[in-house]
């Protein structure tokens, strides 16, 4: 939309995929290594938490320098859909994200959406090192 369209939309736009990286990879640190009042401590080798932390810090990790954002995005869509159904809706019993806590997957989810459609844009270390986005 050229009405919202500013010089600096890139930039803001690769501030909001790094944060977004950011936080979703101090998600994957918190279950590996039980840190920051992790329920239950460090997440134990081979169950689902653990498989999660490992996935989180993938994705964070990609988001961050940006090296195969589109499929890190895409998987992080549809773990995040996983996590909502499976974590919140099945151990809460309820739809709502308010009353199921899920309210944190469902905007993970979203801006993962956002990242998949706009892909790396610029600062990404994909586009230093290859010259273009390879998805």
């Amino acid at each position: 939309m050229p009405l919202l369209e500013t010089k600096y939309g890139d930039n803001i736009y690769v501030f909001f995929r790094v944060c977004v990286g950011g936080l979703f990879f101090t998600l994957g640190l918190q279950k590996m290594f039980g840190l920051w009042d992790m329920p239950g401590g460090a997440a134990v080798f081979g169950t689902l938490v653990w498989f999660a932390g490992i996935f989180e810090l993938m994705i964070g990790s990609a988001l961050v320098s940006g090296v195969l954002t589109r499929p890190a995005a895409f998987f992080g869509v549809i773990m995040m859909m996983v996590a909502y159904y499976k974590g919140h809706v099945l151990g809460f019993g309820s739809w709502n994200p308010a009353k199921n806590m899920g309210m944190a997957a469902l905007i993970f989810g979203l801006a993962f959406l956002i990242v998949f459609v706009n892909g790396a844009k610029k600062f990404s270390l994909e586009k230093t090192v290859l010259k273009k986005e390879i998805f």
